[in-house]
C-alpha cells in the first residue's frame, strides 16, 4: 500500500468525540478503513454498536489496524478515509469522486462479500491486494454490487443503511433495536395510510427531509419489503450476537450514485469507501402532515404538564462529547448534531408541508432542563445524569439544482465566457476569506435572540424552523477590468416551480480599500439583513450609491440566471456581451 494523502474536509463539521470509546485511545494518527458487523449494546440498549476497522498510518501509510466498536448513529461522522488522533478527527484523505448510473431494481444488483466472490471463482473482483482487510480473502462484510456497462460498482451495506436510507440516524436506529410494530409508532403518529393520496402524518420525532423515505415504507411495498428484512434481521438475533448487516436500495428503477473511492480490478471494478449522495425515487406528490396544538380557546390549566424541550443545532466545529454507553436523560436538551452532508441528485420529489391544528386546553409549563455536559443519541431513560439527547443529521446538499448554487454556477459561466473581461471570481465567509475554491460556501446568518422582535422576523433566520437549519448569506466578489463588484445573495425556501420565490439580489461597485473594512461591512450587513427579512431594497440606506438589485428568472437557455445578472451589470455600466 502506498501512502494516503492528506486534504482539507470541504464541509463544515462538528468536533465530534466520544470519550469513553476505543477511538479516545488511538494515540497516534489512524485512518478509518472498513465497517463490520453490527451488534446489541447491552449497556444501553437503545445505542447499537458497530465495529469500525482502523489503521494506523506510519508517514502516511496504513499499517496494523484495530477495531473499535461505535454507535450506529456516529458512523456518517467516522467516515471511511477520515484520519483521527486521541479521538478527534484531524484530517480527510484524497480520493476518486464519480458518479454512476445504475439500476436500483433488483435485477440491477445482487449482494456479495469478498469470501462470497472468493467461494465463486471472482475473487479478483476484490482482490485483497487491492484492498486490504483484517480478515483478508475471508472477509465477509457484505456488499452491494451494481452492475456498469463495463464493470461493476461496490458499495457497503453499512454506509448505504447510515447514508442513503434516512437522513435522521434516529430511523436508522428504531429499525435496528425495535421490534416492528413498534418501529411504525416511532416513525408515524399514524401509521394508517391513506386511500387516496400519500399522506403522511409524521411523529413528532420525525424530520421533513425524510419525507421520502418514510412516504414509501408506508406506501410502497418494495420499500417495506427491504425495510422489514433488515428490522428482522435484528429481531432475531440474542443480544450477544453479532448482525453481518445485509441493506438493500430501498426503491427500484434507475437513479445515480455519488461515491468516493478508487478503481481495482484493473479499472474494472469501482470500490466505493464513502457514499456522497444518491437519487431519489420519482412518484406521486407527497403530503407531511405535523401536528399543531392550538390552546387559544382552551380552559386555563385543565391541559396536561408539558416538560419543554429545548431543540438547538450545534455549531460548525463546535465540541461535542457524546457517550457510548449511557442513554441520555428523559427530560434533556436535544442538540441536533450535523453529520457530513448527503448530496440529493436529480430531481426532487415535491413534498407538501400542511399542519393540523388540534385544539387543546391551556395546560401549565414545566421546568427547562438543565444544559446538557455531554450527549447521547439514544431514546431516553431516567434523570440526573445530565446527558442530552444528539440527534444526527446529514443536510441535503443539493446537486447542482440549489438556488444559490445556480447563481455560482451563473456567474462561473460568465467569467468562462468573459476571461478578457472578468479576471477574478471569489465567494467569502468571515473564517476562510476570499476563495474560488469549490464548492462556494456561505455564511450562515445568526439567530435573533431578541423575543421583543415578531415572531415572522424572528422566524425568517430559519430555513426549516423544525431543525433549527439557518439560512445562509452567499457573498460573491466579481473583478472587472482591476475593479471589484459584490454580490448578496439569501438563501430561500425551494418552492416547486419557483424557486426565486420574490426575493432579489444586490450587486454593488466596491466602495472599501481593504479586506478588513470588506469584513467589518459584511458582519453589518449580515446582521441588520435578518431585521428586512432579505429585502436588500428596504436597506437602501445601508449600501452605498450605485447598488443594483435584481429579481430572478429561470427563462435563461443554458445557465439559470446569467442573463439577469448579465443586466443587472448593464445597469452598473459595465458590457459583459
Amino acid at each position: 500500500m502506498g501512502p494516503v494523502k492528506r486534504v482539507e474536509f470541504s464541509y463544515p463539521r462538528s468536533d465530534l468525540t466520544h470519550p469513553d470509546s476505543g477511538v479516545a485511545r488511538l494515540s497516534g494518527n489512524y485512518i478509518v478503513w472498513s465497517y463490520a458487523q453490527i451488534r446489541h449494546n447491552i449497556r444501553a440498549r437503545s445505542m447499537p454498536l458497530v465495529d469500525v476497522y482502523f489503521r494506523s498510518l506510519k508517514k502516511n501509510v496504513p499499517s496494523a489496524g484495530q477495531f473499535v466498536s461505535l454507535p450506529l448513529s456516529s458512523i456518517p461522522h467516522y467516515r471511511i478515509g477520515t484520519i483521527w488522533r486521541r479521538g478527534k478527527c484531524v484530517s480527510d484523505t484524497l480520493m476518486q469522486e464519480r458518479k454512476f448510473d445504475v439500476d436500483f431494481s433488483p435485477e440491477g444488483w445482487s449482494l456479495t462479500s469478498r469470501l462470497e466472490l472468493n467461494q465463486m471463482g471472482m475473487g479478483h473482483i476484490f482482490a485483497d491486494q487491492d484492498y486490504p482487510l483484517h480478515y483478508g480473502e475471508r472477509d465477509s462484510m457484505k456488499l452491494i454490487n451494481f452492475k456498469l456497462p463495463k464493470g461493476n460498482l461496490l458499495v457497503s451495506c453499512v454506509d448505504y443503511f447510515a447514508r442513503a436510507y434516512a437522513r435522521n440516524m434516529d430511523v436508522c436506529r428504531a429499525l435496528t433495536t425495535l421490534k416492528w410494530s413498534d418501529v411504525m409508532d416511532v416513525l408515524y403518529e399514524d401509521p394508517r395510510p391513506s386511500a387516496h393520496q400519500w399522506l403522511v402524518k409524521p411523529s413528532r420525532r420525525m424530520r421533513n427531509y425524510d419525507a421520502v423515505y418514510l412516504a414509501h415504507l408506508m406506501y410502497d411495498s418494495y420499500t417495506e419489503m427491504r425495510t422489514k428484512k433488515i428490522n428482522s434481521q435484528f429481531a432475531s438475533r440474542s443480544p450477544l450476537q453479532k448482525v453481518n448487516l445485509e441493506a438493500e436500495p430501498w426503491f427500484t428503477g434507475p437513479g445515480t450514485l455519488e461515491c468516493r473511492g478508487k478503481w481495482i480490478n484493473g479499472g474494472k471494478t469501482f470500490l466505493c469507501l464513502d457514499l456522497v449522495g444518491s437519487s431519489e425515487p420519482i412518484g406521486e406528490d407527497i403530503q407531511w402532515q405535523a401536528l399543531k396544538f392550538d390552546s387559544t380557546n382552551g380552559k386555563e390549566g385543565a391541559g396536561r404538564l408539558v416538560m419543554p424541550r429545548p431543540l438547538r443545532s450545534a455549531h460548525a466545529e463546535e465540541f461535542l462529547q457524546e457517550q457510548s454507553y449511557v442513554e441520555p436523560d428523559k427530560h434533556s436538551e436535544i442538540t441536533i448534531v450535523k453529520a457530513p452532508p448527503f448530496k440529493a441528485l436529480g430531481k426532487r420529489r415535491k413534498v407538501v408541508k400542511t399542519k393540523k391544528i388540534v385544539p387543546s386546553d391551556k395546560g401549565r409549563l414545566g421546568p427547562n432542563p438543565p444544559r446538557p455536559d455531554s450527549l447521547a443519541d439514544g431514546d431516553g431513560v431516567g434523570s440526573g445524569k445530565n446527558v442530552g439527547k444528539a440527534e444526527h443529521v446529514a443536510e441535503a446538499k443539493l446537486e447542482s439544482h440549489g438556488f444559490l448554487r445556480d447563481i455560482w454556477n451563473a456567474f462561473a459561466s460568465l467569467k468562462k465566457c468573459k476571461k478578457n473581461k472578468i479576471t477574478r471570481l471569489d465567494w467569502y465567509t468571515p473564517t476562510d476569506g476570499f476563495s474560488s475554491s469549490e464548492p462556494a460556501k456561505v455564511l450562515v446568518l445568526a439567530p435573533i435572540e431578541n423575543s421583543k422582535i415578531p415572531s415572522d422576523v424572528r422566524s425568517w433566520v430559519y430555513l426549516d424552523r423544525g431543525t433549527n437549519q439557518l439560512r445562509g448569506l452567499l457573498v460573491l466578489r466579481i473583478q472587472i477590468a482591476s475593479v471589484d463588484y459584490f454580490c448578496f445573495e439569501t438563501q430561500r425556501k425551494e418552492i416547486e416551480g419557483d424557486p426565486s420565490s420574490g426575493r432579489a439580489g444586490l450587486l454593488m461597485k466596491s466602495h472599501v480599500s481593504s479586506e478588513e473594512e470588506f469584513s467589518q461591512f459584511v458582519e453589518k450587513l449580515s446582521s441588520s439583513i435578518r431585521y428586512k427579512k432579505g429585502v436588500f431594497k428596504n436597506m437602501a440606506n445601508f449600501f452605498p450609491q450605485g447598488f443594483e438589485t435584481f429579481n430572478h428568472t429561470q427563462k435563461d437557455k443554458q445557465v439559470r440566471y446569467r442573463n439577469r445578472l448579465i443586466g443587472a451589470f448593464r445597469k452598473l455600466g459595465v458590457e459583459l456581451v
